[in-house]
């Protein structure tokens, strides 16, 4: 049934390249999947498919993506439709993620069941309607699904070639300082990186104010009076969502897993104010860096607990080795 809905996706032929084959290169569709619950009217079901891209020519910049996403690709839901119980489409339900990240009713044309969206901004949004002649189609095969408390981004640990070819295209297009340094905010070799997904989530406001994120920091055994940030120190670059979420530090090169003293959680307010609200980190998932090729390595970090960082004590070890 995911397949038989599954949108097709148009190359995008306009800005900011202009080429009717800039997706051959640039902001590349890579994977798909679909996520499923349950409808108002027994027996229905809505269907979520969402596409990873190879990166985003718009919308947040690079650095923010890897402190607040833990990557340089762009993921977005791209279409929802209800199907009944023998999984054909509920006339008038099916919608798709337009520029401006806005929500409107798919009225563009089918192809069996399979709804036909171009990716239309440099963000990766989508419209319903199609550049007459447009070369590229990627029909991405959307039948697995994402894990129950997992974030997006497991979708990319399965697929470990996404992350050389969002690596490769960083690098092509020029969005790599050299060298690297973990003391700016650009960002570096994606080798350098530990990629790390946790979970957390906010508690009640005890006042007014911003509500608080949470990075990540990084200690190493040579040097633990560094505290190396996910967030870089930037208030809008930690995370507030709750749930499992992806990170990364951009840690000095060379270093690996055995070099890492502590992970610590950091609560941070996330714009003007602190609403008090406690944060309570709940598991690290994964932890890893790229290997040579930009392949990740496998998982060597895992926790699970609960630790609590506050207004008075804004951070707290969460991981040692």
């Amino acid at each position: 049934m995911a397949l038989r809905h599954a949108p097709i996706v148009v190359g995008r032929t306009g800005w900011p390249l202009g080429d009717p084959y800039q997706n051959t290169t640039t902001d590349t569709p890579l994977v798909a999947w679909h996520e499923t619950r349950p409808a108002a009217a027994p027996g229905h079901r809505i269907i979520e498919y969402s596409v990873v891209w190879s990166n985003e020519d718009g919308g947040t910049d690079s650095p923010a993506l890897m402190a607040r996403w833990g990557r340089t690709t762009d993921i977005e839901w791209v279409y929802r439709v209800e199907v009944d119980e023998s999984g054909d489409r509920v006339g008038g339900t099916a919608v798709y993620q337009a520029p401006m990240h806005m929500t409107l009713k798919f009225l563009g044309r089918y192809e069996g069941d399979h709804p036909v969206l171009q990716t239309c901004t440099s963000n990766n949004n989508m419209c319903d309607v199609v550049s007459p002649g447009a070369p590229l189609r990627f029909l991405l095969d959307a039948s697995r699904t994402r894990p129950d408390g997992r974030a997006r981004e497991v979708v990319m640990d399965r697929e470990p070639w996404t992350y050389r070819i969002a690596a490769q295209e960083m690098a092509r297009e020029g969005k790599i300082e050299t060298p690297s340094d973990p003391a700016t905010l650009e960002v570096g070799d994606q080798r350098t990186y530990l990629f790390v997904e946790f979970a957390k989530k906010t508690g009640s406001p005890t006042g007014s104010g911003s509500v608080p994120g949470v990075a990540l920091g990084v200690r190493l055994k040579d040097d633990p009076s560094t505290l190396y940030r996910s967030d870089h120190d930037q208030p809008t670059w930690s995370i507030d969502r709750d749930g499992a979420v992806a990170t990364t530090v951009e840690l000095p090169e060379g270093t690996t897993v055995s070099d890492i003293a502590s992970i610590e959680a950091l609560r941070r307010p996330t714009g003007a104010g602190d609403n008090g609200a406690p944060a309570t980190v709940t598991s690290i998932n994964r932890g890893f860096f790229l290997d040579d090729s930009y392949l990740p390595h496998p998982s060597s970090i895992g926790w699970q607990g609960a630790v609590t960082v506050t207004q008075e004590k804004p951070s707290a070890v969460v991981w040692r080795p």
